[in-house]
């Protein structure tokens, strides 16, 4: 392994060489000096896997450690990375799929190489923030992989955009595809990341991190840092303060750019890097000049991934990209004229609703509508007892939330199992269906919308850490709850451990209702006396939705006047330039719903596009959110339950190249019905049939849009 820094002067030459428009600025774009080459052989590093291959991913041990827990070098942080990201999208079970249907042992074979590592050569450097970067650092990390099989006759470059709010090694699995194809993979993170920033002086000897991960004080790595809060007397108080101590800024949630704003723009940014990285690696050794008119370029990513690679599609006004996959998209569609058509259920019209209504609805009721007895017997494949929260939370604290919600006036009837199903059908009228019905007590148990509102809240109104928006604040906290100090050791692993939004890598959910603030599962709310898991903030998060109460303060709404107008900037028009793509979703994904996403924009894209609209939408109807839990957590008595999505990732990437390459005809909106594959483990020969492709004439299964009506057969 080579890692060579490619200077400045050199990269303004080279890019304005590649006559790329984007890039001929080398200031406007890249940050200065922060452009490395690296070369991996495949002998014990590489592209994929960083050198764990198939039984490396697999290994449910232990991540890969470090030599020096106090010194991990950048090499063994993306080692850990590759391992944590990997693992977070797909089941690397073999039973589910793994080495079957995707993993490195699918991989194509070079002499002298082990079967499964890809060599070839990775560029990595930041992106600069288009418009301003609210006087923190705010670098956004990319990353260009050229695989050495890579055909100059063939060029093909596949954007791989990072799921949730990981960093740019986020979609390594996705753009496992696009590697054993021979196609560079675009690796651009899209300003959630994982930089943070350690406030408090007894973190101030690893603050915050750079480019690889190694964590370090603020005024060393100074502009070189992925993220760093710019200081400031109200900062100063604030950490200074009993409810300040040991608290830590995340770059999603305090970037103060509102970053889903600007995930388009990074994405066609990552992809003009990687159009430069091309051009560095072959035209100055005397080959093809590659550009957007002799390089085929697909866009892909899974959840917030997806909703990033349809973003860029949309603001794709120079024809980068030919064409675009993505699965579970989060994308936020403006309002339609348009209802959905689901069985016998009433025309829905998802119309007003954003992921941050989303967001915050659950967050008020879902604890308590997890109880709900109509919900099915299978519905808690993860904890079935949802009296014992596996993060912390007292025993009762959503009979607690139940109460309370009716003493409040939120939902109605006289007892528990009536309050739950009261619960229960305000979210079922927010567009969560019957299907979704399974997830909602493991995902309440893990506590993922909880967890969620407090980073999007605060990206969406651009609040500084110090404002302690709804009193949820993130640190380390000890055994009691009570924040302390993150130890060194940790913090030096959170670039590789972390999925950028807390609970992650040791950083916890803070509610600071009380004097130095404790684990927000376990806190006493003001309001009720009573610990509910915290329904004080989750009601002040929702009046970010709502609009706050009759006796709020000037403050109350201009939070709220903030936060509606961060959720206006990242809706999506679903004009995509009447270029091919193939949007995937399950049927049953409980975390970004169908109705609000998927099928919503579908729908929208159909209404403004038209007949020019080469959109395909299928539906998988066992599939959810989570392919990484599917023989995990997820896994009940019969075994797994759900179908993969990445699969149908697969096929649909392969019926994409074959479109683009040979005109093939892609296969129409549909409903696609897999077997889950319970107790019997996949194998190569029955694969197809457990595992229908979609059709080309998908008869009574055709999704159809007609006089603003997007009809989903049952």
């Amino acid at each position: 392994m080579q890692t060579v820094r490619i200077l400045t002067g050199a990269v303004a030459i080279a890019l304005a060489s590649a006559s790329l428009p984007a890039f001929s600025d080398a200031g406007r774009l890249v940050v200065h000096d922060s452009i490395t080459r690296t070369e991996y052989d495949g002998s014990n590093d590489d592209l994929l896997s960083a050198g764990l291959n198939h039984d490396g991913l697999k290994s449910t041990a232990a991540a890969p450690g470090f030599g020096d827990a106090l010194n991990p070098t950048p090499a063994e942080l993306r080692r850990r990375a590759f391992y944590n990201n990997y693992r977070a999208i797909v089941d690397v079970a073999e039973a589910g799929g793994f080495g079957v249907l995707w993993g490195p042992k699918l991989a194509p074979t070079f002499d002298g190489i082990q079967q499964g590592l890809i060599p070839g050569v990775e560029y990595k450097g930041y992106l600069r923030v288009p418009d301003g970067d609210a006087g923190h650092v705010n670098n956004i990390p990319a990353a260009v992989q050229i695989p050495r099989h890579f055909s100059p006759e063939k060029p093909c470059i596949v954007a791989a955009m990072p799921s949730g709010s990981r960093s740019l090694y986020g979609a390594i699995a996705i753009a496992e595809w696009a590697l054993f194809k021979g196609c560079a993979v675009a690796l651009p993170g899209k300003g959630t990341d994982t930089g943070f920033h350690l406030l408090g002086p007894e973190a101030a000897n690893f603050a915050v991190d750079n480019l690889d991960g190694i964590y370090d004080r603020a005024d060393l790595i100074g502009q070189n840092a992925q993220f760093a809060v710019k200081p400031s007397p109200a900062l100063d108080a604030y950490v200074a303060s009993e409810n300040g101590k040991y608290r830590v800024a995340t770059k999603h949630a305090h970037s103060q750019i509102n970053p889903e704003r600007l995930w388009g723009q990074f994405g066609l940014a990552g992809i003009e890097f990687a159009f430069w990285a091309l051009n560095e690696e072959f035209e100055r050794k005397g080959g093809k000049r590659f550009d957007r008119k002799n390089t085929l370029v697909i866009a892909t990513g899974a959840s917030n991934g997806g909703g990033m690679a349809l973003r860029a599609l949309e603001d794709d006004d120079k024809g980068l990209i030919d064409g675009l996959v993505v699965t579970e998209p989060s994308i936020q569609p403006e309002d339609g004229r348009f209802v959905i058509r689901f069985g016998d259920d009433p025309p829905f019209d998802p119309a007003g609703r954003t992921i941050y209504d989303s967001m915050s609805l659950m967050s008020v009721y879902a604890a308590c509508a997890a109880l709900a007895p109509s919900l099915p017997l299978a519905a808690a494949p993860l904890f079935p007892s949802l009296n014992i929260d596996p993060l912390g939370g007292p025993a009762g604290s959503r009979t607690a939330r139940c109460d309370l919600l009716k003493q409040k006036g939120l939902v109605t009837g006289d007892t528990t199992n009536e309050h739950a199903e009261s619960a229960l059908a305000k979210i079922r009228a927010h567009g969560y269906a019957e299907a979704q019905y399974w997830g909602l007590p493991s995902h309440e148990a893990l506590n993922l919308w909880r967890s969620l509102t407090p980073t999007y809240a605060s990206a969406y109104g651009r609040f500084p850490i110090q404002d302690n928006l709804c009193k949820v604040s993130f640190a380390a906290t000890d055994g009691a709850g009570k924040p302390t100090p993150m130890t060194a050791a940790n913090a030096k692993k959170l670039f590789a451990d972390s999925s950028g939004v807390p609970a992650t890598g040791g950083i916890n959910l803070v509610a600071d209702w009380v004097a130095g603030g404790i684990a927000e599962n376990l806190v006493t709310s003001p309001s009720t006396g009573r610990q509910d898991l915290n329904l004080d903030s989750a009601l002040c998060f929702r009046a970010l939705q709502d609009g706050p109460g009759p006796d709020a303060s000037a403050r109350d709404w201009l939070n709220f006047a903030q936060v509606r107008f961060g959720t206006r900037q990242v809706q999506t028009n679903a004009r995509v330039h009447g270029r091919p793509a193939i949007v995937i979703h399950g049927r049953q994904d409980a975390l970004v719903f169908p109705n609000l996403h998927s099928r919503a924009y579908y729908a929208l894209n159909q209404e403004r596009e038209g007949r020019k609209s080469r959109m395909s939408y299928i539906e998988v109807t066992p599939g959810q959110h989570f392919d990484a839990f599917i023989s995990s957590f997820f896994l009940g008595p019969a075994g797994a339950q759900f179908a993969p999505l990445h699969y149908y990732f697969v096929v649909a990437m392969d019926a994409m190249y074959a479109h683009l390459t040979s005109g093939t005809a892609l296969p129409p909106s549909q409903v696609v019905r897999p077997t889950p594959r319970g107790l019997t483990p996949y194998t190569p020969a029955d694969a197809g049939t457990r595992l229908p492709n979609p059709s080309n004439a998908p008869g009574s299964n055709a999704i159809r849009f007609d006089h603003g009506v997007l009809t989903i057969p049952e």
